[in-house]
């Protein structure tokens, strides 16, 4: 998704252009200039010449006055904020991407922005998220004298040194500065199915937890409702059942934890939304290929499917799926009651009687759902 950026620039912002770009100045002389947009004729001469990078305002002034095509400039121009630090080649539109998604979230919940936007910082034990980040901005073309990497026994703190980056991150991805009970996605990540994808990758591998205890579940945790409500909308887009418990118990604000629990929806989860935390990922495999347990939800599935594909009597289901008699005829007994299947036909044999069973179009509906599909 396209961004203009210089629309969320600040004033102090600077622009450097490159050769070959189109010459703002060609309509007229430069007294002309100095006069019409009341700067001295020295200083328009430097910014003629490219002695002096031109000021925000002054480039947008300049591109509407000579009708140019902001395209024109695109990939060919640098920006810094303030007469400090680097600047960076990147506009005047920028391309939010799954990439970016993904590292704003995991900002979102494993790190902050200062006050001022002169950095941004990202805390995480894992390294392999730390060098996701370190490279992803690398490659974005900050220089690699705008990190500090600073590592503790219990975190490890990336500071990434870029006024601008702080901006795109505050202004464009809406991450909030300090306030963690309020970190939130933004309306454009749920229009882009990649974009959903990735924020709960994000917010994941920032604020994630895989649980063996007890009831195997994995886990989002966040001072923020509005954050948490947002990921459960997206996991329920994406066909994932989770539920929202909140914990008030002496705590001076509550936490909400996102729990999924049900084996099929944590094998949907690890599929689809593909974390990258190296603990977790392998948490989460290990869970799934620990469960061996054939439960009720896909062995009624599986007998829907046996009669969708004319498997339609007890003991050829049985068969069909190497179980015995009676737990099929449980299993039946219950789909005929919640009336997914019928009796479409009664057979009597000099050995007793059989039945021939269908779906019904509750049933049928059902199996539209898709594979993940369950019975609670």
């Amino acid at each position: 998704m396209l961004f203009n950026l210089l629309q969320f620039l600040p004033p102090n912002s600077r622009i450097k252009l490159e050769t070959g770009v189109p010459d703002l100045f060609n309509n007229k002389n430069l007294t002309e200039f100095s006069n019409i947009f009341d700067i001295s004729l020295k200083n328009m001469s430097r910014y003629r010449n490219g002695t002096r990078t031109l000021p925000l305002n002054l480039f947008n002034k300049l591109v509407k006055y000579s009708s140019t095509d902001i395209v024109k400039f695109q990939d060919r121009i640098s920006i810094k904020i303030g007469r400090s630090g680097n600047f960076l080649k990147i506009g005047p539109y920028i391309e939010i991407n799954s990439d970016w998604v993904y590292v704003s979230q995991l900002i979102n919940g494993d790190g902050h922005i200062t006050p001022n936007l002169w950095y941004t910082v990202f805390v995480n034990q894992d390294e392999v998220l730390i060098k996701y980040v370190h490279s992803f901005f690398l490659d974005l073309g900050l220089s690699k004298d705008s990190f500090d990497l600073i590592k503790r026994n219990d975190a490890n703190f990336l500071i990434i040194r870029s006024s601008l980056i702080s901006i795109i991150l505050n202004k464009i991805l809406e991450l909030d500065i300090g306030k963690k009970d309020m970190i939130h996605l933004p309306k454009f990540i749920f229009e882009n199915k990649e974009f959903k994808i990735a924020a709960v990758r994000g917010a994941f591998d920032a604020e994630g937890c895989v649980s063996f205890t007890g009831t195997r579940r994995i886990s989002i945790t966040s001072k923020s409702d509005i954050w948490v409500k947002q990921l459960k909308k997206i996991l329920e887009d994406l066909n994932i059942k989770s539920r929202i418990f909140i914990e008030n118990s002496s705590r001076e604000k509550p936490l909400y934890r996102l729990l999924i629990t049900h084996i099929v929806n944590i094998t949907r989860f690890s599929e689809i939304i593909k974390p990258i935390h190296s603990k977790r990922s392998k948490k989460l495999e290990q869970i799934i290929k620990s469960f061996d347990r054939n439960y009720n939800g896909k062995f009624y599935k599986d007998i829907l499917l046996a009669i969708k594909n004319n498997v339609s009597r007890k003991r050829d289901i049985a068969n069909y799926l190497n179980q015995n008699l009676t737990l099929i005829n449980n299993n039946l007994f219950w789909l005929k009651k919640h009336e997914f299947i019928y009796v479409k036909d009664k057979f009597i044999t000099n050995n007793g009687c059989f039945f021939i069973y269908a779906l019904t179009a509750k049933g049928k509906i059902y199996l539209d759902k898709g594979s993940d599909s369950f019975f609670d």
